[in-house]
C-alpha cells in the first residue's frame, strides 16, 4: 500500500500560541482521513495525517501555521504540494479572530480564497476536494476530465 501523507501545520502544544483555524482544520483533517481511509485502502492508498508542530512561532514564521500540503513519493508526489497550488486557488494572510503569539500579540493567518470566500479553518468540501485531485493524479486518472478543471497533477 502506497502511503500519501497530508501535513498541516499547527503551534505546537508548548509554543503558547494559539490558532483557532488549526485547530478547526486539524480535527477536520482527522475526521475526514477516518471516513477516507477503508475507501482508499481499496486504491492501495492509505493516508497519513503527519501533524507538523511549530514549537518557536514569531511574526516572522506564523504564516506556515495551518498550512496543508501533500506529500508521497510512493503515489508519485516526490516533492510537498500546498493545497493552494493543488486546487489553484490564490492564497493571502487575514486578521484572524483567535491567533495570538506567545506574547498575546494577534497575526494574520493564511486564507484561502474560494469562489469569493476567505477560509481561515479549511472547511470539509475544501480538504477533500484536494484529496479527490491528489488521489487522481496519483492514480494516473482525472476521471475523463480536462486538465482545466482539475489541476491536480500539476500537468496543466
Amino acid at each position: 500500500m502506497s502511503k500519501l501523507y497530508i501535513r498541516h501545520y499547527i503551534p505546537a502544544p508548548d509554543s503558547g500560541v494559539s490558532c483557532a483555524p488549526c485547530g478547526e482544520t486539524n480535527r477536520v483533517l482527522h475526521s475526514m482521513i477516518e471516513q477516507l481511509s477503508p475507501k482508499l485502502a481499496a486504491l492501495e492508498i492509505q493516508p497519513v495525517l503527519q501533524v507538523m508542530e511549530v514549537h518557536t512561532v514569531t511574526e516572522r514564521n506564523a504564516g506556515k501555521l495551518n498550512y496543508v500540503s501533500f506529500f508521497g513519493p510512493e503515489v508519485g508526489i516526490p516533492e510537498e504540494r500546498s493545497i493552494e497550488d493543488v486546487l489553484s486557488v490564490p492564497m493571502s494572510y487575514g486578521d484572524c479572530e483567535g491567533c495570538t503569539l506567545a506574547d498575546g500579540t494577534p497575526f494574520q493567518s493564511r486564507e484561502l480564497q474560494i469562489d469569493g470566500r476567505a477560509f481561515h479553518a479549511l472547511p470539509p468540501g475544501v480538504l477533500t476536494d484536494a484529496l479527490i485531485r491528489v488521489v487522481f493524479s496519483a492514480l494516473g486518472n482525472c476521471s475523463g476530465g480536462s486538465c482545466d478543471t482539475c489541476a491536480g497533477c500539476g500537468h496543466h
